[in-house]
């Protein structure tokens, strides 16, 4: 069984589960997710032992990635991304920030659709302060590499949108979502 208690671990997943097509080296994971190149090598080659990482070397560096075929694959990606990934993240930035009243993920990542080129999008619903939302959003799109867009709208708009049938609104919330607050 794969343990995630660690910080290198969690920011390992975290980071691989929102960049699925990634492989990178050793030195490139240290310096995107800041951590001890010794400690992340003994937990990269505990999760590739466990099957949930592979590695493939070119030249003088072994590069891993995540192993997409391994049985808990898709167990591992939802656990992660809704304890510690993107999701997680999310939670913790906005619900700092007073007077948001919802808040929730659609598009392709709410579908189970991001590719590597993939954005997230988000809107976020309340009478709160927009410079702090923006300043917020661009901490978590430095530390996880993810464009990240934010439609924010006032309580009275989003419910006057509602009754107006505003095709983008009824289109959203047709569709699947994930709520953040």
């Amino acid at each position: 069984m794969i343990s995630i208690t660690s910080k290198i671990a969690q920011s390992l997943l975290a980071f691989y589960f929102l960049h699925e097509d990634e492989s990178l080296y050793v030195n490139e994971i240290v310096r995107r997710l800041g951590v001890d190149k010794r400690n992340l090598v003994k937990k990269l080659n505990e999760f590739e032992r466990e099957g949930l990482f592979k590695s493939e070397i070119i030249g003088n560096q072994k590069y891993y990635s995540l192993n997409k075929k391994y049985p808990l694959y898709k167990e591992y990606k939802k656990i992660i991304l809704k304890t510690i990934g993107i999701e997680k993240q999310l939670k913790t930035a906005l619900s700092k920030i007073k007077g948001i009243r919802k808040a929730f993920i659609y598009g392709s990542y709410a579908k189970d659709k991001m590719d590597a080129f993939s954005d997230i999008d988000i809107i976020v619903i309340g009478n709160h302060s927009t410079i702090l939302l923006h300043k917020k959003i661009a901490q978590l799109q430095k530390l996880t590499e993810r464009e990240i867009n934010i439609i924010s709208i006032s309580q009275e708009e989003f419910n006057s949108k509602i009754k107006s049938n505003d095709s983008f609104i009824t289109d959203v919330l047709k569709k699947k979502k994930i709520d953040i607050i």
